[in-house]
């Protein structure tokens, strides 16, 4: 039985060289071709070795699947092998809708990390943050958990919960959070909404299969209601779906040119996509938030306008995330994701930052990376400079650089700050025990954010409120912080009394990027000059 094992190893590895070289023997390398065929021997070398001499029997499915996912993290961060267990999972993210928790996720340093929370999901509602670590999972560690296991885990049946132990950068104790799993669903417009008589804001969190649609119908609802101007926020979105992506720009182009294009070392990947000169809407000006969650069809979207003159770019430097991945699904059900290609904005700029350094490190970058303006100003000096049609200047070396630098920066008391991570969620609770005072008392949520209390009599009875609950307030903090907060109570309260849509509206309302873009607007209409 042992010697068959071991033949039947032997052939896998002589399997494995042949689909990595058969199609493409003759046109490797010599020397390429030579020493991929010696490491192959030395995998069967260590594969016999380990089957026969290791003092425990060897669960090969799970060593081999590790095998996978070694091979293709040393290739780039975005390769990867997809089990078949986790293969419907993952694809349920752009199509239909699952039932968990809802985060953006990735293992890094071994731990658990939130890029984002879904939003409106069960994670957002209780208050996980991007670079949260997530440590437990009921009371046991999630140290080194991998993709498979996070989504076991994490994902289940509606109304069933999970508890969680959460590290937080800047806090010494673990956070503890209780949530309760519940539909999520796939919609890519979180809110369409006027700001004002004439302008319009779309918040896209990621690009689905129906994004294009959506963007499509909200365009019209927008206009139809009076909109001159349009605030497209892209902030903490992921991507997705390139042809979406291209599908949402060419809504506002209204000549032939290049929207996106990919290279490979393969021809055949090589794509360029192109507007269809038809530019749908109306010719209004446009401006797009970044910020560094905004990644891959999201940076498409933002590199196109930015390069075609079309929109102003606002916020921070993007995450830079342009790897080209092409699946093939594996005869045992399972996927494979290789890159093929490198995607390119109209100018030339490659939207792909460096990776050298290590997959931990280039994750990492993504919460350690500073969004101060002089910082940024410091680094553009050092990068790779382009072109728009108009013949702006741009900047390559990875990511979009927004036009204007605003970053999110909020300056908040230590006091602020824990009250936001408490993991009761009490200005949650707070905003509850107001929306049933005030439901009813306001037509609308444009009256609800002209009329909520935001006087010292409105703080007075937060603290009282808070130190009824156990937590320790001090007034100067709370009077220093009292913007922000109050315009937390009142998000919640409108959501509660209304929906998120207007939850977002009153956020929005003390959002130091959203309000710097109202006031770029001019900025955005010289654009059209130029074009």
């Amino acid at each position: 039985m042992r010697k068959k094992r071991l033949l039947v190893l032997g052939v896998v590895a002589s399997i494995i060289f042949f689909v990595l070289t058969g199609a493409d023997l003759r046109s490797q390398p010599a020397g390429r071709t030579s020493d991929l065929y010696r490491k192959l021997n030395t995998l069967q070398e260590i594969i016999s070795l380990v089957n026969e001499n290791y003092v425990d029997a060897v669960v090969w499915d799970d060593v081999m699947e590790g095998a996978f996912d070694g091979l293709l993290e040393r290739l780039d961060p975005h390769s990867n092998y997809i089990p078949k267990e986790r293969f419907d999972a993952i694809n349920e993210q752009f199509v239909g809708k699952f039932q968990g928790i809802g985060i953006e996720f990735d293992v890094i340093d071994g731990w658990i990390t939130v890029i984002a929370p879904v939003a409106g999901s069960p994670s957002d509602r209780v208050g996980l943050r991007p670079g949260d670590k997530i440590v437990e999972i009921d009371g046991e560690s999630a140290y080194k958990f991998s993709q498979e296991q996070v989504m076991q885990t994490l994902r289940g049946p509606r109304g069933t919960s999970v508890n969680l132990k959460v590290r937080r950068p800047g806090l010494e104790k673990p956070l503890a959070f209780t949530i309760v799993r519940d539909d999520i669903p796939i919609y890519s417009v979180l809110a369409s909404i006027m700001l004002d008589e004439k302008t319009g804001y779309i918040l896209i969190n990621r690009f689905s299969s129906s994004t294009s649609e959506e963007v499509e119908a909200a365009l019209r609802e927008l206009e139809a209601e009076g909109m001159t101007r349009l605030l497209i926020d892209l902030r903490n979105n992921s991507g997705g779906y390139l042809e979406q992506a291209v599908g949402v720009v060419d809504k506002f182009i209204a000549k032939e040119d290049t929207l996106v294009f990919t290279l490979g070392r393969d021809s055949r990947m090589d794509q360029v996509h192109m507007a269809h000169q038809v530019g749908t809407h109306p010719q209004y000006p446009v401006i797009v938030l970044i910020n560094r969650g905004s990644a891959s069809a999201s940076e498409i979207v933002a590199g196109a306008l930015q390069d075609l003159d079309r929109a102003l770019i606002v916020g921070e430097t993007s995450f830079g995330k342009g790897l080209v991945q092409r699946q093939w699904r594996l005869s045992d059900g399972s996927a494979l994701r290789v890159t093929v290609g490198r995607y390119y904005t109209p100018s030339g700029r490659l939207i792909q930052r460096p990776y050298g350094e290590g997959t931990d490190k280039y994750y990492h970058d993504l919460i350690s990376r500073s969004a101060d303006p002089k910082v940024q100003d410091s680094l553009r000096a050092t990068l790779p400079r382009y072109r728009t049609r108009a013949g702006r200047l741009v900047y390559g070396g990875g990511g979009i650089f927004p036009d204007e630098p605003v970053p999110w920066n909020l300056d908040l008391s230590d006091q602020t700050i824990q009250l936001l991570n408490n993991p009761e969620r009490l200005i949650y609770q707070y905003a509850e025990r107001r929306a049933a005072e005030l439901n009813g008392q306001y037509p609308d949520v444009g009256a609800f954010l002209v009329g909520y209390d935001r006087t010292e009599e409105e703080r007075t009875r937060l603290a009282a409120w808070l130190r009824k609950h156990g937590e320790k307030v001090e007034a100067e903090p709370l009077e220093t912080d009292w913007d922000f907060l109050v315009n937390r109570v009142a998000s919640e309260v409108a959501g509660l009394i209304w929906d998120r849509e207007a939850q977002i509206r009153v956020r929005l309302d003390q959002d130091r990027q959203a309000k710097a873009a109202m006031d770029l607007f001019d900025q955005a209409r010289d654009l059209l000059a130029l074009r």
